[in-house]
Parts: structure tokens; C-alpha cells; sequence
């Protein structure tokens, strides 16, 4: 489990194809949610970051940073004030809203498919997404 004042950080290449949502998020008994990120290749440069726990969003445009088919290194910290956001090592959002003294949930990492409803289904018979790793730091 991550908890207050670690940082999190992954490097992965993101899908082209369309209808793959990557994510990397946080969760446990049903809330205790921070998405590092969220990616949908029909918004080819933006990632969302979202702090669930008090509320806070970004729809980050990354000019380039992130883009289908290349490799990106995101981040988050978990701070019990400020929940910040980091792409490529920048920093790109503060929160200033954290996740509390107490705050704890499992990570996760993973590849859904969208239904269509507020992203395309896919269009390809096969999606793929690939990690080169995921860190937390103490």
C-alpha cells in the first residue's frame, strides 16, 4: 500500500490504438481514490490527474510530453496538504488539496477498454500498453 508522503513515479508507453484507457490509481474500502493518470488516445496530448479524496482535477495538455506510442515518466505525491503531479520530472499541477494524515490504498496499474460511451470503443482488434516499471518512494 502507498500512504501519505510517498511519491509514486512509472514510465510507460501509451496506446495508439483507440479505445485503450490507461491508469494509474489508487484505491481501497470503496474510495481513497488519486489517479496519477488517466489516457485516452482520441485526446492524444492530454492526461487527466485527479485527487478523488478532496477533490481536485487537471485535464493537463502536454504539448508533446505525452503522446501515443512514446514513453512517458509520470509521478504523483502523496502529500497530506498538496497532492503534486509530475511529467518527465516537471512539475505540472499541485493540488493544494493532499490526501490527509492518514491516508492509505493500494496502487494500481492497468489497461481497461472504453465502452463508447465518453470515449471511442476500440478499433483495433488488439490494444496494448506497456510499463517499463512503477516506484514508490519512501
Amino acid at each position: 500500500m502507498v500512504k501519505t508522503g510517498d511519491y509514486i513515479e512509472t514510465r510507460v508507453k501509451l496506446p495508439s490504438e483507440l479505445g485503450a484507457w490507461p491508469a494509474l490509481w489508487t484505491w481501497r474500502d470503496g474510495g481513497h481514490e488519486v489517479d496519477s493518470f488517466e489516457y485516452h488516445p482520441d485526446n492524444p496530448n492530454l492526461l487527466e490527474l485527479t485527487n478523488h479524496v478532496k477533490p481536485a482535477q487537471r485535464y493537463w495538455d502536454s504539448k508533446g510530453a505525452a503522446k501515443p506510442g512514446e514513453w512517458v515518466v509520470i509521478g504523483t505525491h502523496y502529500g497530506a496538504g498538496s497532492v503534486g503531479w509530475y511529467i518527465n520530472g516537471v512539475d505540472v499541477f499541485e493540488a493544494h488539496v493532499g490526501v490527509g494524515q492518514d491516508w492509505s490504498a493500494y496502487l494500481i496499474l492497468n489497461l481497461s477498454i472504453c465502452s463508447g460511451t465518453f470515449h471511442p470503443g476500440p478499433n483495433a482488434k488488439s490494444v496494448s500498453f506497456a510499463a517499463d516499471y512503477v516506484r514508490v518512494y519512501r
